[in-house]
């Protein structure tokens, strides 16, 4: 084996109890051309700093027992990353034992590495992965890749976290295969993309870190950057916001993270509908349908966490020992368990596990290209800068159509203003990095503005329902509550809807920053 290599690999994560009927699926038996799934006992040592400074470079030690084949030290790094498909420099060097030591390494390019990162430094052992490991080569269509099925543990010197994964790693083709054939492989089993690493799975039981939230960063857009480039990092920045809070749903930890996973599907589908124009029919109608129906599997939470953290309180305030408030909460929390279940049971759908796979090939590769015809592939080669523009046009025409007359729209027509606010802020948020801060920054601040009072009168529509829903659980002090909230609201509601023309007219009064 060559000391240098550069790693290509898709990582799915899979139940324990599918594994069996994953090994016996119906495309595995067409690509294996009569090999087997060989299985191997792997013991992998990690080695950092007692603060883990090698992996806040990006690096990656490691050593590594495979059976009865001897010891293996392995360095990795990182080389970009393709969002859903991680791109490592990878040197592999035989020892004779267990023992890590990193002057067996010849290649300059690591040896360089080690020297900057590693010499002088106090290396420990930190945690370990223990697993056994049914491995096959496959020739799917044009490509050769390795099937690597994990089950075991990661594991420090005082605890231990379960481990079962499929790895496709790329040994040579495109890596269009990875994602095609694990496609088709989720038609059999339950695959869910995830990108999270053994070494980043061991750092985190290391250091003992809950799970939390994840809010969105800047995507890190340029002007010269062509408008695949900056559509596929787009892509990036919704799946990691999906990813980050997944946890957060299955869990329930916390009522945030609900709110950026959402935040990010809705980003998506705005994205898709700006680009719409320059992408092909097909894969995208497919991925915006799954974006759809997967957000609103998480509606019902966000509403109910909305109306117990923010709405109830803001009730209970105004009407401090009414009996009924009461009543109302204990109605509420058993509507949001259900809301709950209805989002996990999203989670584990295989509309879900398409939806993740599909996000994770469009932002990893030109697969978006599949179908499209001169004037598309013109149009995205093209640097985001030059679509930026009319992309921007198209939302703050759609907005101001609608909001001319804001004085006089309806309940429904508020409602769809309000997407449309929507849709030119995430606009906003996705190519804002491409043009002068401080007009943008101004744009935004009265957009935001804009934004939280169509947002609270929505707030306001959406209680109104859900205490409909509940009036056949409360009792009668309960049902006064109702009454007094209902009041309550309309009053609120007018004093909002004041705000809201002045706040049009200031928003109208900005200088568009795309000009």
């Amino acid at each position: 084996m060559a000391e240098k290599q550069i790693e290509i690999e898709l990582k799915l994560r899979i139940d324990p109890k599918h594994v069996s009927r994953l090994k016996l699926a119906p495309v595995l038996r067409e690509v294996k051309e009569g090999r087997r799934l060989l299985t191997t006992h792997l013991v992998s040592i990690y080695h950092d700093t007692p603060k883990l400074s090698l992996a806040r470079k990006g690096l990656a030690l490691r050593v590594r027992k495979k059976g009865t084949k001897g010891w293996e030290q392995t360095v990795k790094a990182s080389n970009g990353l393709r969002e859903a498909l991680p791109e490592r420099h990878e040197w592999n060097v035989e020892l004779a034992d267990g023992v890590l030591d990193i002057e067996k390494f010849t290649d300059e390019d690591v040896v360089a590495l080690l020297d900057k990162h590693v010499k002088k430094k106090k290396i420990d052992r930190i945690f370990e992965s223990d697993l056994k490991r049914s491995a096959v080569d496959l020739t799917y269509r044009d490509a050769v890749m390795e099937l690597a099925i994990d089950q075991g543990v990661v594991r420090t010197a005082e605890k231990e976290a379960p481990l079962s994964e499929v790895e496709l790693e790329l040994k040579e083709g495109h890596p269009a295969a990875l994602f095609d054939l694990a496609l088709e492989l989720q038609r059999t089993v339950p695959l869910f993309l995830s990108m999270r690493s053994k070494a980043s799975r061991g750092r985190a039981l290391y250091l003992d870190e809950k799970p939390g939230f994840y809010k969105s960063a800047p995507v890190g857009l340029n002007a010269g950057m062509s408008a695949e480039t900056a559509f596929r990092a787009v892509l990036a920045q919704g799946l990691r916001m999906i990813l980050g809070n997944e946890v957060c749903v299955r869990e329930d930890l916390h009522i945030e993270g609900c709110h950026q996973m959402r935040v990010g599907m809705r980003r998506l589908r705005v994205t898709f509908n700006l680009f719409k124009k320059n992408l092909p029919q097909g894969e995208s109608v497919l991925i915006r349908r799954l974006l759809k129906h997967c957000t609103k599997a998480l509606d019902g939470l966000r509403d109910w966490d909305v109306f117990l953290g923010e709405t109830l309180p803001m009730i209970e305030e105004r009407f401090p020992g009414h009996p009924g408030i009461a009543d109302l909460h204990k109605a509420a929390l058993k509507q949001r368990e259900q809301a709950l279940g209805i989002a996990r049971h999203m989670l584990e759908s295989f509309e879900y596990q398409q939806l993740l796979l599909l996000l994770g090939a469009w932002s990893s590769y030109s697969r978006w290209a599949s179908g499209a015809d001169a004037v598309q592939m013109k149009a995205m080669s093209a640097p985001i800068s030059k679509m930026a523009e009319p992309l921007l046009n198209r939302a703050y025409k759609r907005l101001t159509r609608r909001g001319s007359e804001v004085g006089k729209l309806t309940v429904p027509q508020l409602h769809a203003l309000r997407l449309d606010v929507k849709q030119m802020r995430y606009g906003t948020d996705s190519f804002g990095e491409i043009y002068a801060s401080k007009p943008v920054k101004k744009f935004r601040k009265e957009l935001t503005g804009l934004q939280e009072i169509l947002g609270w009168l929505n707030d306001v529509a959406v209680a109104e329902a859900r205490l409909l829903a509940l009036k056949p659980q409360l009792s009668k002090d309960g049902m006064v509550a109702v009454g007094l909230i209902a009041g309550w609201f309309g009053a609120q509601a007018d004093y909002r809807l004041l705000g809201l023309d002045q706040a049009w007219q200031k928003f109208e009064k900005q200088k568009l920053f795309w000009k």
